[in-house]
Order: structure tokens, then C-alpha cells, then sequence
């Protein structure tokens, strides 16, 4: 910027009289404005060059913004895990003395035909599923095996200001939201849903997670919360009701 300032003041300040330049003639004087022209405009394409590049360099080194938070024991379950006491169908087109209905039970390991003994609990349908059909391709031709969740034994529980509360089989992923209207919905009169609570046996003791109820119905809530099974639900009543 220095330089412009001095390249501009020098094109204005007068010339003494009687300067080599007053003689020179017309074409040369010319040429030398023409020249200082020149150097004028590289002189700004420079400095605008600069400030452009100072921008985009600015632009580039500032922080993404991050992924949205999440709230802890959120996180979306694809799949609902098999436990013990669940029923469970087996069926084989091809290999039909396979098919049973079995419970699973506290061991969490089934007892089948030609295998022995299987892990049942921890696992999802599908996984439980592929490894059937896995182990029985070694022993029969056992082409397409198919396992269903035909009662589950897992259970949320919901407590407080709702119209049905009690216990509420979890055959299927469910969050707290579909949990609380499957107990009737909350009560409007009784409710508060903004510091909905659910109780979590973690590593042998009690978590507390604390729900805007709220957020989720209206649809503002990014991330919903997920219910593991035995999870209890409490929607509190309100102090005042005004």
C-alpha cells in the first residue's frame, strides 16, 4: 500500500520548471506517463492479488463446525439383541428336521440337532441366522435358514404422569417416545415432559439420563433416544399446574 501511496503522490506533485522532462518532446513524454500508467495498474493488480488470496487463506483455516452432539445412550440400535427367555423359531425348507421353536434359556446357549449347543443371547436374528447356517452347511444341505423373534421376554417399564403405566414388552427397537405412548400417552393436565428420566443398569449401577420429551414430539430432537431392555421410564408431574 506504501508503494501505491508514493507511485500516486509522485504522478501529482508539480515538476520544477525548467526539468529535463518540459523538454523532452511530446511522443517521449507520452511514453513516460504511459509507463508510469503501467506501473500503476500492476501495482494495484498486485495489492488486490494479495488481498484476495489473504481471504481465501483466512476462509480456509477457519474450524469446521463439528458433528451435531448427541445425547449419551442415544445412539440409533438397527436391531434389537436376542436374550434369554425369548422364543425363537428355526425353519429350514430343505433340512425340515431342524425346524423348533425354543426358548432360550438362562445360559443363553440352545440346545439344536446336530450341532449341540449354540450362543443364542447377544445376538441379533439376523447374526444368530448366519451362523446357523454356517455351522449346519458343514453337517446337511442346509441352504436358507430363517430365525423369528416369536415373543420376547425383554420389557421397558413406564412410570408417572402417563394414562397406562406398567410394563411394556420390547419386541423391537423403541424409544422413549414410543415407549411412553405405548402406556397411553402422558397426561396434559400432569406432565412434565421436558425432564423425562430413564433409569439404566450400567456395569452393575444405576445411570440417569434426563429427556426433553418435548423436543422429540415436535420433531427437533436429531438424535432419539433409544431404550435398552429393563430401562425404566419416568415422566414427573409438575409442582404447580398454572
Amino acid at each position: 500500500m506504501s508503494e501505491l501511496r508514493e507511485t500516486i503522490e509522485s504522478m501529482k506533485a508539480p515538476r520544477p520548471t525548467g526539468s529535463p522532462r518540459e523538454t523532452d518532446s511530446p511522443t517521449r513524454y507520452h511514453q513516460r506517463w504511459c509507463l508510469r500508467l503501467l506501473c500503476l495498474i500492476l501495482l494495484i493488480c498486485g495489492v488486490a492479488g494479495t488481498l484476495v488470496s489473504g481471504c481465501a487463506s483466512g476462509k480456509s483455516s477457519a474450524p469446521k463446525a463439528g458433528p451435531a452432539s448427541v445425547a449419551p445412550g442415544a445412539a440409533t440400535y438397527a436391531s434389537l439383541d436376542l436374550g434369554e427367555g425369548d422364543v425363537i423359531s428355526i425353519t429350514c425348507e430343505t433340512v425340515t428336521n431342524i425346524n423348533t421353536v425354543a426358548k432360550i434359556p438362562l445360559n443363553g446357549k440352545l440346545d439344536l440337532p446336530f450341532i449341540g449347543q449354540v450362543q443364542a443371547a447377544g445376538r441379533t436374528t439376523l447374526e444368530l441366522q448366519n451362523d446357523l447356517l454356517r455351522l449346519y452347511s458343514q453337517q446337511v444341505r442346509a441352504e436358507v435358514i430363517t430365525v423369528k423373534l416369536v415373543q420376547s421376554a425383554s420389557v421397558v417399564y413406564v412410570i408417572g404422569a402417563v394414562l397406562q403405566p406398567g410394563k411394556i414388552p420390547m419386541d423391537r427397537p423403541m424409544t422413549v417416545l414410543e415407549a411412553v405412548m405405548e402406556a397411553g400417552g402422558y397426561d396434559p393436565s400432569r406432565a412434565k415432559i421436558s425432564k423425562v428420566t430413564v433409569v439404566r443398569l450400567e456395569d452393575g449401577r444405576q445411570v440417569i439420563y434426563q429427556i426433553d420429551l418435548g423436543k422429540a414430539m415436535e420433531g427437533k430432537d436429531p438424535a432419539p433416544f433409544y431404550l435398552r431392555p429393563f430401562d425404566t421410564v419416568q415422566v414427573p408431574k409438575r409442582t404447580f399446574n398454572w
